[in-house]
């Protein structure tokens, strides 16, 4: 597994008018290189009657980008290469184009796909995907409130469960492990039953 940044979920789309050309760019974030071509497909279908629909996506180690009938490397190219110098992963880009009567030359296509898809993913939220774990630890009540305190600034608090005991439930940076089960045992004085998950990816944010 491999760290990475990418986008959030949630589709974002902006439009840009450059010598009457319409450029609408839609970027998401996708799994797979199958959910990146159901994207494009779905803009192709929204913009059935649009002159061009160029697109780009790197999905892990897959990436592919199409011109859509644009003159050879003026448009999929450049927006591969934003996506790429914007050091994210696992996002799909499509910039749709209705042309206005004015031609642009092949510097100003490539200005404005790049520039379109650079505006797109400047106003798209950024995830980064770490290498995580979970723990599980359950104490006694009296230990509660040591215990929070101690891993505020460590891990993030997801979930608590009060029975006889307290469980709590914390997501942490896989880079922190032997720091997490340190505090852990230092503050419960060796009596908090942990549990630790096997590493994983996930978005993980802590706040100040």
């Amino acid at each position: 597994m491999k760290e990475y940044t990418t986008i959030s979920s949630n589709e974002v789309t902006i439009e840009n008018v450059i010598e009457k050309s319409r450029f609408i760019a839609s970027a998401i974030r996708v799994d797979t290189a199958e959910q990146a071509a159901e994207f494009v497909e779905s803009k192709r279908k929204k913009y059935y009657d649009a002159t061009h629909n160029c697109y780009a996506y790197i999905v892990g180690d897959k990436a592919k980008f199409s011109d859509d009938n644009e003159p050879q490397g003026t448009a999929g190219m450049p927006i591969y290469e934003c996506i790429k110098n914007n050091s994210l992963d696992y996002v799909c880009v499509v910039v749709t184009r209705y042309f206005g009567g004015v031609k642009l030359g092949a510097g100003g296509l490539v200005r404005a796909y790049s520039g379109a898809c650079a505006d797109v993913l400047r106003s798209a939220d950024k995830v980064s995907m770490r290498l995580c774990r979970r723990a599980e630890v359950t104490v006694e009540y009296s230990l509660l409130k040591v215990l929070r305190k101690a891993m505020q600034d460590v891990a993030i608090e997801q979930n608590v469960d009060f029975t006889d005991k307290v469980t709590l439930h914390y997501l942490f940076l896989t880079e922190l492990s032997t720091t997490i089960t340190d505090i852990i045992s230092q503050n419960t004085l060796g009596k908090g039953q942990i549990t630790v998950s096997d590493e994983f990816l996930s978005a993980y944010h802590k706040e100040n």
